[in-house]
């Protein structure tokens, strides 16, 4: 019986965050020419989860994405997108509003997930049990296939002592 409740709790903690009416907009940039998000980042829902595993947010949206303990988070962009990759600039905030270091991850790592060819852009760490909100914009609007037109934000192995 507690842990049913214990659910129901953690469950409107998740909910009530993303009903807030703060509609700010963060102008920083954290990599190099970012253009700002839109304000009103959309909450996480099932929608976005990629079946090849993390979440799935559109160019030009943004999206809550949870951090689990112990994992560094990637940023990974399909293969198949070519030198367009070069054209992607991303934001990550927390909760705060405070800009999230992403590090380049040089030379791109490639990896094949779920039969398609990916490629980590930028990683970084948060605190756990945290949410950040991520925003990515292909800045020459170079990505013209609609099917093409989303990153991934996915957890991997654990964050250095």
């Amino acid at each position: 019986m507690k842990s049913s409740w214990m659910a129901a709790l953690a469950l409107v903690a998740v909910a009530v965050p993303g009903c807030s009416a703060d509609k700010s907009v963060d102008t920083a940039a954290t990599s190099p020419a970012a253009p700002a998000h839109p304000a009103g980042a959309t909450t996480t829902a099932s929608k976005d989860a990629d079946p090849a595993g993390g979440i799935r947010i559109p160019l030009g949206e943004t999206r809550k994405v949870p951090i689990p303990a112990d994992a560094i988070m990637e940023i990974t962009v399909l293969a198949e997108w070519g030198a367009a990759v070069n054209t992607v600039r991303c934001t990550v905030t927390d909760n705060n509003g405070r800009n999230e270091d992403l590090r380049s991850s040089e030379p791109k790592k490639q990896e094949h997930i779920a039969g398609k060819k990916w490629i980590t852009l930028w990683a970084f760490s948060s605190p756990p049990a945290t949410e950040v909100t991520v925003g990515c914009q292909d800045v020459g609007n170079v990505v013209a296939d609609p099917h093409l037109r989303y990153i991934r934000v996915v957890p991997r192995g654990l964050k250095p002592s």
